[in-house]
């Protein structure tokens, strides 16, 4: 039996204005992508509390010791890392692994996920199985994983839409079985905002208040 103390970590930017969710910035000025931004993590953050049996990690990048980090540590039963340098894939991996497994990572882009869905990859990785939430954009949102395996963040081109199949082709090439959640659409543009809005209250009375609906 795995231990029940099994980790998800939340992948986090500080929300710098400029530097965070830039292609939002199409609709709104970059101050207004960084306060989305937050929005996103704060919900996400809450989420995961919420629905996750095991500890959450904040796993932060650009400035682990931005105000907002600190608030969200504050007001969250939640540990807070810092990512280490190099692609996503490597900084993935590295976050697992300095977890232990099984352990679980996922972005802040899609505070739209149902308690199920999160109950159930904990659930699968608790049995002993490895598991995937496919993205809309061809990429994936979660991977929880019971043991090590660098195969999955190894040449991949990170940001475009074949990440996940090649993770999958990785993933059976080597023997490895992922459990597929619900496909998610996460948020990277604007329409994904605005669609997902409608789940996540917070988002939708921004959107509201400062008219960008």
């Amino acid at each position: 039996m795995m231990s029940a103390d099994i980790p998800l970590i939340l992948f986090a930017k500080a929300p710098i204005a400029g530097r965070v969710k830039t292609r939002l910035t199409s609709h709104c000025s970059d101050q207004q992508a960084a306060d989305i931004a937050c929005l996103l993590m704060q919900a996400s953050i809450e989420k995961a509390c919420q629905a996750w049996p095991g500890k959450v990690v904040l796993s932060v990048a650009l400035d682990s010791d931005h105000t907002f980090f600190n608030d969200m540590k504050a007001q969250y039963d939640i540990t807070l890392v810092e990512q280490c340098a190099g692609h996503l894939g490597e900084r993935m991996r590295h976050a697992l692994d300095c977890q232990g497994y099984p352990a679980a990572v996922m972005g802040c882009d899609v505070p739209h996920i149902s308690v199920d869905n999160l109950q159930m990859a904990y659930a699968k990785l608790l049995g002993g199985e490895s598991v995937i939430g496919p993205a809309q954009d061809g990429g994936y949102y979660l991977l929880g994983l019971v043991e090590s395996a660098d195969e999955l963040f190894e040449n991949k081109p990170w940001g475009t839409a074949v990440v996940l199949q090649l993770t999958l082709d990785a993933a059976n090439k080597s023997g490895q079985k992922l459990h597929h959640l619900d496909i998610l659409s996460d948020i990277d543009e604007w329409q994904d905002l605005v669609d997902a809005a409608n789940q996540v209250p917070s988002l939708q009375q921004y959107l509201s208040v400062n008219d960008l609906a």
